[in-house]
């Protein structure tokens, strides 16, 4: 398992040292490109000014995606807390001896642990809806 991770550690190392190479040598090209038509000053200032760009695009596009899966994240959650109640209905209308023993269960829990009990209870009430 050890090996394993480690050799995973070493291919991200070796892929991360590529890409760095790429991007210097995509900078230096770019630099020699422009030297001839402005001024070396003017050349690593459009080399910068690309980098930015390119950075920049990276950063939009990961908040893009980010937001995108908090609302995923989110439609999940409200569609799981509407249709709850309606879901344990229909357990408890299909196996009616497991409800039953979930209450009895519930209720010896409450009986030797009551401040547990009362916790639970307060925490179900913040998140029931008002009507």
């Amino acid at each position: 398992m050890f090996e394993n991770a480690l050799s995973r550690v070493v291919a991200v190392a070796a892929a991360s040292a590529a890409a760095v190479m790429a991007v210097f040598a995509a900078g230096f090209a770019l630099y020699a490109l422009l030297t001839p038509i402005v001024a070396p000053a003017g050349a690593a200032a459009i080399v910068a000014l690309v980098a930015a760009l390119v950075v920049a695009l990276f950063a939009l596009f990961a908040a893009l995606r980010a937001r995108k899966r908090e609302r995923e994240q989110a439609a999940a959650q409200h569609h799981m807390i509407t249709n709850l109640p309606a879901e344990l209905g229909e357990l408890v209308r299909d196996r009616p001896m497991v409800s039953l023993a979930v209450t009895l269960l519930g209720g010896i829990v409450a009986a030797r642990h009551p401040t547990l009990a009362r916790d639970l209870i307060a925490l179900a009430a913040r998140f029931t809806r008002s009507r």
